[in-house]
């Protein structure tokens, strides 16, 4: 005991010096600290706002929850677009018309051949030929691009080009 009071009388302004120093770096490190403790907490705020769950950890579920739910609604979203991509694979697609004149002695290009496909090339082609007593209209079906009934050379030609799918 006798040793420390020697010690204390001896370096007392030293051990006062060194004490002081320590609350003043503790009194600095504190106020740091509250300044940042302050900061964070007006981001947590921030953060939470228009949460009506005070616990971040309550809110980080909820989002949790509202995205599986989107990724639930993208799932159905993307499988009804197959449907429709399918629907829309058996709609006509590829589709021309040519207007030509089918007799010599009638006036202008009253007859018309009409192709129309899907993706698959299957259709039809309507065909309507004018004359001056009569005009006659019929339709020929189309599978994988090809016809069962002979072709015209008019029909084939609006067949190849709905095909190529170019125009007039």
């Amino acid at each position: 005991m006798r040793v420390l009071d020697d010690i204390f009388r001896d370096y007392n302004l030293a051990i006062i010096f060194i004490i002081m120093s320590s609350i003043i770096i503790v009194i600095i490190w504190n106020i740091i600290l509250s300044v940042r403790l302050s900061a964070l907490g007006e981001k947590y705020k921030r953060f939470m706002r228009g949460s009506s769950t005070k616990n971040f950890e309550n809110m980080l579920l909820d989002h949790i929850e509202d995205i599986e739910e989107a990724v639930e609604r993208v799932n159905i979203i993307n499988e009804d677009l197959i449907n429709v991509k399918n629907q829309m694979d058996r709609c006509i697609q590829k589709f021309n018309i040519i207007r030509y004149n089918a007799f010599n002695d009638t006036g202008s290009d009253l007859s018309f051949s009409i192709a129309m496909l899907d993706n698959y090339n299957d259709g039809f082609i309507i065909t309507g030929i004018y004359g001056r007593n009569e005009s006659i209209n019929y339709a020929k079906p189309i599978s994988k691009g090809t016809s069962r009934y002979p072709l015209s050379v008019e029909e084939e030609l609006v067949l190849n080009r709905s095909l190529k799918g170019t125009q007039i």
